[in-house]
């Protein structure tokens, strides 16, 4: 089986330490990976903005797949390669489901064809505390509109999104299940940065379009690159990794992972506290780990 020809990374829970930083252990192992040409691609549930001082500390400026698989970009020159949008009349349906329960719709643009606009947030109400945080806190762009028939890029949303307890968010999953089905892709989960900032837990509801996930654009990137997809590798901890884990050719959750995660891996490896990563990457380039889950 051998060793890997290519290693997806996650970002928040995974490569990123607790406090959001990337260790120098495990910088100093992605440069090793560069250097003995195993090449590496973040994968992550962020877009390009929301990651921009994370892939400068580790010097990233390869193709991105963004927004948990909604998004394949080239940070590099700004440039979307693939996504997957969803609907206008699909999105007009969630946003105002999503005011019913008192709660803010944040619509994910692809910011190459807004001129720079990350986000369109519907509604007059305030936004829940952790947004306006991870407004501040990242590079992120926004603009407001009152209602959903005054989204100025109708046609290039990507994800829509809305903060609040997970009592708030189930009814809303329940909602978009109900009036759309299969047509669209709908959970929330526990936004592990952004509960750590606010002190209590915190999840975000997350809705997609049906193909959007992180294996499937790392897919579409084999193709484009000519990698064989049963020889690629991954690590990641959360909900939004479990396809790309279950499916890749050796699939590695960190200790800390969703249970969910850990469930379908082949692998684990240290925890995002203690350079999981860095272990793994020297595993795979020591040939410790092999396609497959062999140790050796």
């Amino acid at each position: 089986m051998g060793r890997p020809d290519l290693l997806a990374i996650d970002l928040d829970g995974t490569l990123l330490s607790a406090d959001g930083t990337v260790s120098r252990a495990n910088i100093e192992a992605m440069q090793r990976a560069a250097s003995e040409d195993l090449p590496c691609v973040i994968a992550t549930g962020r877009t390009a903005s929301e990651c921009g001082e994370i892939l400068d500390a580790i010097s990233y400026d390869g193709p991105l797949i963004a927004a948990s698989g909604a998004l394949l970009l080239d940070v590099r020159v700004g440039q979307t390669l693939d996504r997957h949008v969803i609907p206008y009349s699909d999105v007009a349906i969630i946003a105002r489901s999503v005011l019913r329960r008192n709660a803010v719709p944040m619509l994910l643009k692809d910011r190459a064809q807004t001129g720079g606009v990350d986000y369109v947030v519907v509604g007059r109400q305030p936004m829940h505390p952790v947004s306006d945080w991870w407004f501040e806190a990242t590079s992120a762009t926004f603009t407001r509109v009152d209602c959903i028939e005054e989204d100025p890029f109708p046609d290039d949303t990507v994800r829509i999104g809305a903060a609040g307890t997970p009592e708030e968010c189930e009814p809303m999953v329940v909602d978009v299940q109900h009036s759309l089905g299969s047509a669209v892709h709908a959970r929330h989960w526990e936004a592990v940065t952004s509960s750590s900032k606010a002190g209590s837990v915190v999840h975000l509801l997350e809705v997609f379009h049906p193909d959007s996930d992180k294996w499937t654009m790392l897919k579409k990137l084999c193709k484009m690159r000519g990698v064989d997809c049963g020889r690629t590798a991954a690590v990641g901890d959360g909900v939004n990794d479990i396809v790309l884990i279950d499916r890749c050719g050796l699939g590695v959750a960190v200790e800390n992972a969703d249970h969910r995660v850990l469930a379908v891996s082949d692998a684990t490896t240290g925890s995002h506290h203690h350079d999981g990563v860095a272990d793994l990457i020297h595993d795979l380039l020591d040939g410790r780990l092999l396609l497959g889950g062999t140790r050796l």
